[in-house]
């Protein structure tokens, strides 16, 4: 199962809740903040998929999203 996520708040905040969701999820992306036009914040697009027991043991840290 794979899902498109969009996370769109305060830069440190995003930076924490990518740390928070590489725990449970494997994350994929670049990892890039891009700023909010319009509005305050930055915005992060990341690829979250459930990982099967084979795919890796540790969980990815977001230095390691590519």
């Amino acid at each position: 199962m794979t899902v498109q996520m969009r996370l769109s708040g305060d830069p440190a905040e995003i930076e924490v809740m990518v740390k928070v969701l590489a725990v449970v999820f494997q994350l994929d992306g670049s990892g890039r903040l891009d700023t909010n036009q319009g509005a305050a914040g930055a915005r992060c697009y990341v690829t979250a998929r459930i990982p099967n027991k084979h795919d890796r043991s540790e969980p990815l840290t977001p230095d390691q999203i590519q």
